[in-house]
């Protein structure tokens, strides 16, 4: 009867959604290739051990 009210509900996400192994991502270079056209457009700036934080456009 309150066999249900010591146990912990369990996370259904873990069960459900597949993982895709790192190993088996096909990554393509159009990211690298916009993350060049970016960088020839825009300074990012950041603190020594932080992401970027602040962005510039660079001057021509």
């Amino acid at each position: 009867m309150g066999s249900t009210r010591n146990r912990r509900a369990r996370d259904k996400n873990k069960q459900k959604l597949p993982q895709t192994p790192t190993k088996d991502i096909v990554r393509d270079d159009s990211d690298l290739e916009i993350a060049k056209e970016l960088d020839d457009l825009y300074d990012l700036h950041a603190n020594p051990g932080y992401p970027p934080t602040e962005v510039e456009r660079k001057k021509k």
